[in-house]
């Protein structure tokens, strides 16, 4: 038999597993669930969830817990209370409560303490401590997503959900759906309420193997992680090593493989190569008023390019006032979209990014051209996507494994950067950083992945979370051996 229990109210409090048994008279009765004949004075039940679980245990929408239990001389099991949305079930055939989610449309508390109250005959009642749940959907505006290459030659790509308390969901792609993002993921993008995930060989790796995955572009509900659509490496064959994503709509979807940038439309599939973007870099778009940004880097002629999503046209934009800089910018080493509509720019007046240069960090007013620039007293890291961060108007960039902060001056300075901290002073596990240097729009916190090394030191690892305003040596967290190279931090603004 199958009791149910349509939830009411909301109980917020979060407190330890704890289990607790009141002792006293009763009548004879077969215990629930079944068992040894209990003794006339006894009533027992104990629950027996797993240690393992966490506190408090984390379920996305619409999926179940179940907790074994022990009863004798029980003839009824309620919860105390529950909130709206969740359901609790007891199934006495096989000694079990069930624990149910939300549906993601319910608008509740995240945070759900159970309590269960079992009678007995003669009145008496046992009631357990408070065994405490947590609704995760994907869409909090401080929730953080680390996306996971995986190994390509034996791996999957993978998602990694941090919320806002700073639980973590590892796997969550696949805890939703039941299968695996491409191999080799590359970058995520969010826009109207869905999530874009492009791989770089979808469901046949490198080597030619079939992997057993949701293919090369991977589009899942914002909210949920639910899968929406999916692409196979044979129906975008055209690509070659994607790499990264812009989203302007479902008509204007911009990818960027070795020979340059692509336009997806959905409606159709069709897929054609955007004239002019040939040999764009291996790096993060930048999106300002719908128009898509990528640098251009020819032998000390360093541009920006736009893509107009209406046209598909490509044409550069700040040129001359890149080219009549105080401090001469002949090679961009990465751009970014401003909090205020315009672009950031950080250069080297060196021709490469292998030779010594003056390093600059400039923002270019893209409606009238201007560019404002301040100096940098480091070069950042090019390599493993850790260029640099923005939040508002300081930029963080990092020099091997240390930690900078430049304030920007709209009026152009001179060196406007400080050191935070080196991330090797503070665990000697800290080889590298690697794909991902990041600040959280909506907080400030600033995100980096670390790693002991390549070869089996990868999975070593570190997620660090900063508030760097509170302290310079103390993370807010620290979330030890999650990833599995990772392609960056992510943010559902």
């Amino acid at each position: 038999m199958k009791k149910y229990f349509n939830p009411m109210s909301l109980l917020l409090a979060l407190s330890m597993i704890g289990l607790f048994a009141l002792t006293g008279c009763s009548d004879d009765n077969n215990p629930v669930g079944g068992g040894d004949e209990p003794s006339a004075d006894k009533l027992v039940f104990e629950l027996e969830a797993d240690a393992e679980a966490g506190d408090p245990i984390l379920l996305v929408s619409d999926e179940t817990y179940a907790i074994a239990y022990h009863a004798e001389g029980v003839e009824n099991i309620s919860p105390v209370n529950a909130p709206a949305g969740w359901k609790v079930t007891v199934n006495e055939e096989v000694d079990s409560i069930l624990i149910t989610a939300p549906s993601s449309t319910v608008e509740a508390g995240k945070t759900y303490t159970l309590q269960l109250t079992a009678t007995g005959v003669g009145n008496q009642s046992i009631t357990t401590e408070g065994l405490n749940f947590y609704h995760v959907t994907f869409d909090d505006p401080e929730g953080t997503f680390v996306l996971n290459e995986g190994n390509m030659t034996t791996e999957n790509g993978s998602l990694i959900y941090i919320t806002p308390e700073g639980y973590v969901v590892n796997n969550a792609y696949k805890r939703v759906n039941g299968t695996e993002l491409g191999n080799v993921t590359q970058d995520m993008y969010f826009h109207d309420g869905k999530i874009y995930v492009i791989s770089q060989n979808g469901d046949t790796n490198a080597e030619g193997l079939s992997f057993d995955n949701d293919g090369m572009l991977v589009v899942m509900d914002a909210v949920t992680l639910k899968k929406q659509r999916s692409f196979t490496k044979e129906e975008l064959s055209r690509l070659d090593w994607p790499t990264h994503i812009a989203v302007i709509d479902e008509q204007h979807v911009y990818i960027r493989d070795n020979a340059g940038v692509w336009h997806l439309n959905m409606d159709d599939n069709s897929l054609a190569f955007v004239g002019g973007s040939e040999n764009a870099p291996k790096a993060k778009f930048a999106i300002v008023n719908s128009k898509v940004y990528f640098p251009s880097n020819k032998s000390y002629l360093a541009e920006v390019k736009q893509i107009d999503p209406a046209t598909d046209q490509v044409s550069s934009v700040g040129t001359n006032a890149i080219f009549a800089a105080r401090t001469m910018i002949n090679y961009i080493l990465g751009i970014a979209s401003a909090d205020d509509g315009n672009l950031w720019i950080i250069g080297t007046s060196a021709g490469n990014p292998d030779r010594e240069g003056m390093i600059t960090l400039n923002k270019l007013d893209l409606a009238t051209s201007e560019l404002t620039q301040n100096q940098l007293s480091e070069q950042p890291n090019e390599t493993w996507n850790c260029c640099f961060a923005s939040y508002g108007n300081i930029v963080y960039y990092a020099n091997g494994t240390t930690i900078y902060r430049a304030k920007f001056y709209e009026e152009g300075s001179g060196i406007v950067d400080e050191v935070l901290v080196d991330l090797a002073s503070l665990d000697d596990n800290v080889g590298l950083l690697y794909n991902g240097l990041s600040a959280h729009p909506a907080t400030g916190h600033v995100y980096i992945n670390t790693l002991k090394g390549f070869g089996n030191s990868f999975t070593t690892n570190s997620i660090w979370e900063f508030d760097f305003d509170s302290s310079l040596d103390t993370p807010v967290h620290k979330f030890d051996n999650y990833t599995h190279f990772p392609a960056g931090v992510y943010f559902n603004k």
